[in-house]
C-alpha cells in the first residue's frame, strides 16, 4: 500500500504542471497586443517625421471652428502632442520597443509557469504609463489618452494577478 502511494508521487511529480485556461487565454491575447503594439510603435516612428503637415491640417481646421469651444481645445491639445511626439520620437521608439519586449517575455515566461514573468510583465505594462505621463500628461488630449490605456492595462494586470497562484518562483 505504501508503495503505490510513492510511485504516485513519483509519476505526479514528473509529469508537467498544465497551464491553467485563463492564463493561456491571457498570454495569447499578450502575444497578440505585443505584435500590434510593435507594429504600431514601428509605424508612429516611421509617419511621425513630417510633424509640419499634421500641424498645418490641425491649424486648418481651428481656422474653420474659430477661437472658442472644445473643438479648439482639443486641437490645440492635438498640435501640442504632435511637437512633444517628433522631440521626443526617438525616446518613444526605443522605449515603446523595449516594453513591448518586456511583455512579450514575460507573457513567455508565465506560460512556463515562472512568477519572474509576471514581474517583467507588470514593468513593461506600466511602465509606459509613468513615460507617457511625463511627456504628456500636461495637455487633455495626452491625459484622456493615457487613461484610456491605463484602464486596459489594469484589466490586465488584474486578471494576471488573479493567476498569480499557478506560478511558481523559478
Amino acid at each position: 500500500m505504501e508503495n503505490s502511494n510513492r510511485s504516485n508521487d513519483v509519476f505526479s511529480e514528473q509529469r508537467p504542471k498544465q497551464l491553467p485556461g485563463m492564463l493561456n487565454v491571457l498570454t495569447i491575447l499578450t502575444f497578440i497586443g505585443c505584435g500590434l503594439t510593435f507594429l504600431s510603435t514601428c509605424y508612429s516612428f516611421i509617419t511621425g517625421n513630417d510633424p509640419d503637415k499634421q500641424i498645418e491640417k490641425l491649424n486648418e481646421a481651428r481656422e474653420k471652428m474659430g477661437d472658442g469651444g472644445f473643438g479648439a481645445k482639443m486641437i490645440d491639445s492635438s498640435i501640442d502632442m504632435i511637437q512633444k511626439s517628433y522631440e521626443n520620437r526617438y525616446l518613444l521608439l526605443i522605449s515603446g520597443l523595449i516594453f513591448t519586449i518586456l511583455c512579450f517575455i514575460g507573457a513567455l515566461q508565465m506560460r512556463k509557469l515562472k512568477k519572474s514573468g509576471y514581474y517583467y510583465y507588470l514593468i513593461g505594462e506600466l511602465g509606459p504609463f509613468v513615460l507617457m505621463a511625463g511627456l504628456f500628461g500636461s495637455s487633455f488630449l495626452g491625459a484622456f489618452a493615457l487613461l484610456f490605456g491605463a484602464l486596459i492595462a489594469i484589466v490586465f494586470v488584474v486578471l494576471y494577478s488573479t493567476q498569480l497562484k499557478y506560478l511558481e518562483n523559478k
